[in-house]
């Protein structure tokens, strides 16, 4: 930008004076606004060099306002995992063999499922369903005994971990939409 010229007269100016001032006056205002209009995105300087000036608000979505509330609405049918009648397989989780407070073994051939889950995984080639079962058995003392899930068996049907995998790669690998 040129240094700035000391102020004339403007009565003692000629015409021909009064254009080249004006003319001169548009230049340094031209330059002055292209250099108010510059930021890190339409200049090679740095974004620190923004200060704390707002950006511009990018483009939301275009879906207009709507009076009912975000997720699911009052009467919505959920859909989640169902269980199968046959599993393609099943693990017990064992009871221990003597009792806590007494120490007497257990009648283990009374023992009852107590609870049960499924899983939902896949296998090499084909879906496969496990189930998981935990027993129940009370002692002679009247102790009761429950056997239990692993940690990673927590919900009643739930994915196993080779679906969530695949859901992660073909989500953040392959970029298909969750749709």
């Amino acid at each position: 930008m040129p240094p700035k010229p000391p102020r004339p007269d403007l009565t003692k100016l000629s015409d021909a004076d009064k254009d080249w001032l004006i003319d001169a006056l548009f230049a340094r205002l031209d330059a002055v606004e292209a250099k108010l209009g510059m930021n890190s995105e339409n200049s090679s300087m740095p974004p620190s060099s923004d200060g704390l000036a707002k950006k511009p608000k990018k483009t939301s979505s275009l879906r207009g306002k709507s009076d009912k509330k975000v997720g699911g609405q009052p009467g919505h049918k959920g859909n989640t995992l169902k269980r199968v009648a046959e599993p393609s397989g099943t693990v017990d989780h064992p009871l221990p063999g003597h009792c806590s407070r007494c120490h007497s073994a257990l009648p283990l051939e009374s023992a009852q499922v107590l609870e049960w889950r499924q899983v939902f995984d896949l296998p090499a080639t084909d879906v496969e369903v496990v189930e998981h079962r935990t027993y129940t058995v009370a002692c002679a003392c009247g102790q009761r005994h429950d056997s239990v899930f692993p940690a990673e068996v927590s919900e009643t049907v739930q994915y196993g971990p080779r679906v969530r995998a695949l859901g992660v790669h073909l989500t953040q690998g392959q970029m298909l939409p969750y749709a």
